[in-house]
Formats: C-alpha cells, structure tokens, sequence
C-alpha cells in the first residue's frame, strides 16, 4: 500500500548509535578506559595480543594525551578541556577529584595514569603557573613560625602559591614540604639583594666571626641579613637572618638554626651557648670586643670539657663521691 514520504519516516528504526569502546582505524577492539566513553584512534596506536582485541594501556594513554594535547590547540578546546579537569582542583571547583559530572574523569585509574605521567600538561591546561606551590590551611595558619612567615612572605612577593583546597587531585597537588618553601624563599630574597645589597654590619661581622668559630662545615655557608626575613632559616649553603641589631638573642638564633642546618649536636655550639648566657647581657646591644670576650670564654668552656670527660674515662672525678665501707 501507498505510504507517505512522512509515515515512511516516522516508521523507520532509529540509527544506531555508536558504542562506547575504543576504536582502532575504525574497528571496535575493545571496552573503553574510560567509562562510557567512545576513544577512537586514527593514529599512534595499534591493537594488541594473540587475538587483536586489546591495546596496550601505556601506548593508549600517550595517544589519548596526543589528542588532549590537539584539543588543548585552539581556545575553544582549551577552554572546554579546562572545564573537564576542573574537578580536580577540589572542592572549589564546585566537585571532587573523583570526577564529578566530567566524563574525562570516570575511571580514576585511567586519570592518574595520565596525570602522574603528564602532570606539567595538565596543570597548565587548568591555568596553574608554571613552578606553583602549593600550601593548605594547614600550612598558611601554621603555628610552626617558619611555615607561618613563609606562607606569608611568598604571598605578598606575588610568588606561585596557591591554595591546596579539600579533595584535590594528589597526583596534581600537594602540600608544599618544609624544604621546598625554603628554597622558593632563597630565591626570592637572594634576588631581592642583588637589586639592593645589604650594607655591612657590627650584626654581620659578628655572625661571620661565629662561623669561624664553630668551624668545620660552617665555613662554606653563606651569611645573609635581610629586612624581609623575620624567621632564621637556612637551606643550602644560605643562612638568612632578620636585619636586627647585634644582640644576645639574634647569636642564639643563629647558633639554633646552624645546629639545625649542620644536623647534628654540636660540641662549639654548644660551648658558645654556655658562654654567652655567662658573659654577654640579656638586654640590649653588644659590641665586637664583648663578643670576641664570649667567644674566648666559649674555647675555655671546651678546654673544660674535654678536661672532665678525660677525668670520667680515667675514673678520676666527675661523679658523685663514693659512699663509705659499711
């Protein structure tokens, strides 16, 4: 019987639609990496296995990236692959790491494959600068005074730090360690002094006569005083000290965190801390030749200990008297 052109139509199956799988030159090889997701391959990469109906998840991943990296190309696809990994900045990006409502990221295996492979790509294509720190509340409401000042100081220079929020990616994000946010420091403030050079001081002078003192791997470190600075620290062959006048409290902290710096308890440190609680004031500044007298007075207290440790291998002294015959 006669049909119309629009009865015909409306009778017709619906087309078939694709699915989801990975496709190799057009032939279906197997289920996708991806949740749901069609992956279809015109290039860089070949089917695997006795029966060819497999692919091998390195050489998928590479081209899976290979055409991220096409997308990633114009602005349009910069802007929608953006979208697609913003959950994995956490929750302020309104998802998790987990994936959320972005198809790309249903199959977390498969997402931490590329990412930990790829991690400067991806952090890019979420706009994240290049060489960015990261630090949680954790760190930037520290009470650690370090952590605290450098958190801190790295914000107001402008620096890459930005906020680690709850559920972010680990494999793109994690808390910047001690020793990391030491370094970012270092290199802002030794910029900032080849700009402006630190005119020299009696605190200076007296710093470099420590180092001496002490000796040995000390020697090598590299003395700096810096307005900037409000914690001592030191990383490196660097030692950055706040710019303060010559006093019995900056010596302490410069003795503390050399003995941090060189990692072991050591005897003329030790010694110059005795001799300066003995012989310099709590209060108020010093002068060279008061610190010249402490540093004397620091090589006598080690001629002592070494007396008494002497006196203690020969049982001569040193310990209590012993308790008379009953």
């Amino acid at each position: 019987p006669y049909t119309s052109g629009r009865a015909a139509a409306s009778a017709a199956p619906p087309a078939a639609r694709p699915v989801a799988g990975v496709y190799v030159r057009g032939i279906w090889v197997r289920k996708p990496l991806i949740e749901g997701a069609i992956m279809a391959f015109w290039s860089k990469l070949n089917v695997s296995s006795r029966d060819r109906n497999d692919v091998d998840a390195e050489e998928c991943a590479d081209a899976t990236l290979a055409v991220l990296r096409d997308a990633a190309r114009s602005e349009a696809g910069k802007a929608a692959l953006r979208r697609l990994l913003a959950p994995l900045q956490g929750k302020k990006a309104g998802s998790s790491a987990s994936g959320g409502g972005s198809w790309l990221l249903r199959t977390p295996r498969f997402t931490n494959r590329l990412l930990e492979a790829h991690r400067p790509f991806f952090l890019g294509a979420l706009g994240v600068p290049a060489g960015a720190l990261f630090a949680s509340r954790r760190t930037t409401e520290s009470g650690d005074p370090f952590l605290k000042w450098a958190a801190a100081f790295l914000a107001r220079r402008g620096a890459p730090l930005l906020p680690l929020e709850p559920g972010a990616s680990k494999a793109l994000f994690s808390e910047a360690s001690e020793d990391e946010l030491q370094e970012r420091c270092v290199k802002e403030l030794l910029a900032e002094l080849k700009k402006a050079p630190a005119a020299r001081t009696d605190a200076q002078q007296a710093a470099a006569k420590l180092l001496a003192f002490v000796g040995a791997e000390s020697r090598s470190l590299r003395l700096h005083f810096s307005a900037l600075v409000a914690v001592p620290f030191a990383h490196g062959a660097h030692v950055f000290m706040p710019a303060t006048a010559l006093d019995r409290g900056l010596l302490l902290r410069l003795l503390a965190t050399l003995q941090k710096r060189l990692g072991r308890f050591d005897d003329k440190c030790v010694h110059a801390t005795q001799a300066f609680f003995e012989t310099l004031p709590a209060h108020g500044g010093l002068s060279l030749p008061q610190l010249d007298a402490a540093l004397s007075r620091a090589k006598q207290v080690g001629v002592e200990s070494r007396a008494f440790e002497r006196r203690l291998e020969v049982g001569g002294g040193g310990g209590a008297a012993a308790a008379p015959a009953a």
